[in-house]
């Protein structure tokens, strides 16, 4: 990455999406909340934040329980574990692109003693065909970060929650990116959009900016014995601010701003429409993410990158996806704040630029 011609850029659409992302802006933002909610000292998980964050995702998501986690990774795969030792089978169903599979260092097999079993197929998300006729639990993620955000239909959805309650298998939602679903499948809020899962987790970075943490959701017998785990684990934090108090207030100021944040992704895409050399997937944006492939490879998809920031004064992304089983290059493009914030033409533009460069470096070494 070309760290001195990102800095030039005056919008960067990279990670972090939002405004404040200063660590010394965010934590006075965070003490400002803390001192308007009466919110004190809290030790190991049990003051009054936590507790309302708890309960307010518990409805959110319509589970009888939830419990916070400072990570997503242990709330995974504690989740994981849970249900395998519960049905006696140490099997978990993953697609190849799960979180777990990609970006955990196996920590499900290693922590866990789990033995991956993999279902679907890298391109496109999982079907009801894809579930295993048994498992101890099969992991869904919606939506699909490395196929761009893509998720099933909701009618695919329901089929897939059939088939899971007819074989007795456990379902667990990966539902790190969970906020834009509602946007993607009109008139289902999270209720139902979680209803047939046995658990969900859900991250509040990821899209809504928070500084870390995560929810894990279910039955409250099985929030408690997530809990325990929780403990046995290290993540029983002895102070949970500023992250549980962040989440709180990152909720209330970007959860309405959702929508917004998936419509302006489909102006985007919209707007550079066909272009030689470049393919957004899914298109249209199914959620506020999309994947910008580039029809070269990595090098050339970096020069394409740094011509358009050069051009254009848009920074689009700090790296390209690029996989064994997807060789593509590609460059995922989320909507957040400051991209809601900018002139999409700018954004657009940017984008041609970049699919511009990779065509003209096809023409050259053709």
């Amino acid at each position: 990455m070309n760290a001195a011609l990102k800095a030039r850029c005056d919008l960067d659409l990279g990670f972090p999406f939002h405004h404040e992302i200063a660590p010394a802006d965010r934590l006075e933002a965070v003490a400002d909340f803390m001192r308007q909610e009466g919110f004190g000292a809290e030790a190991y998980l049990t003051g009054g934040s936590v507790s309302r964050l708890e309960a307010r995702m518990a409805e959110l998501l319509g589970k009888p329980a939830a419990a916070w986690f400072p990570t997503g990774t242990m709330a995974q795969g504690i989740a994981a574990r849970l249900h395998c030792t519960d049905a006696g089978d140490n099997r978990l169903a993953l697609h190849p692109t799960s979180h777990l599979a990609l970006h955990e260092e196996d920590g499900h097999i290693h922590l866990h003693g789990l033995r991956p079993l993999e279902i679907g197929a890298w391109s496109r998300p999982l079907k009801a065909d894809d579930l295993p006729e048994s498992a101890g639990c099969a992991f869904i993620e919606l939506p699909q970060r490395h196929n761009g955000g893509a998720l099933p239909s909701w009618d695919e959805l329901v089929a897939i929650k059939a088939r899971a309650a007819s074989r007795g298998l456990p379902l667990h939602m990966d539902g790190a990116r969970i906020w834009a679903l509602p946007s993607a499948w009109p008139g289902q809020g999270w209720p139902e959009i979680c209803d047939g899962f046995a658990s969900v987790y859900v991250s509040f970075y990821k899209d809504l900016g928070a500084s870390g943490g995560a929810i894990l959701a279910g039955e409250t017998d099985f929030i408690d014995a997530a809990r325990l785990w929780l403990a046995r684990m290290g993540g029983r934090l002895v102070s949970p601010w500023p992250m549980v108090p962040d989440a709180l207030r990152v909720l209330d100021m970007r959860l309405g701003k959702m929508p917004g944040f998936v419509d302006r992704a489909r102006e985007i895409a919209a707007g550079v429409g066909q272009r030689d050399g470049l393919a957004i997937t899914p298109n249209p944006p199914q959620v506020n993410m999309m994947h910008l492939r580039l029809d070269c490879d990595v090098a050339t998809a970096g020069a394409a990158r740094d011509a358009a920031a050069e051009a254009s004064g848009v920074w689009l992304g700090n790296h390209f996806w690029h996989f064994d089983h997807d060789p593509v290059p590609a460059l995922e493009l989320v909507i957040g704040e400051r991209a809601l914030d900018a002139d999409p033409a700018r954004i657009i533009a940017a984008i041609r630029i970049m699919a511009d460069h990779v065509r003209q470096a096809q023409s050259t070494s053709g």
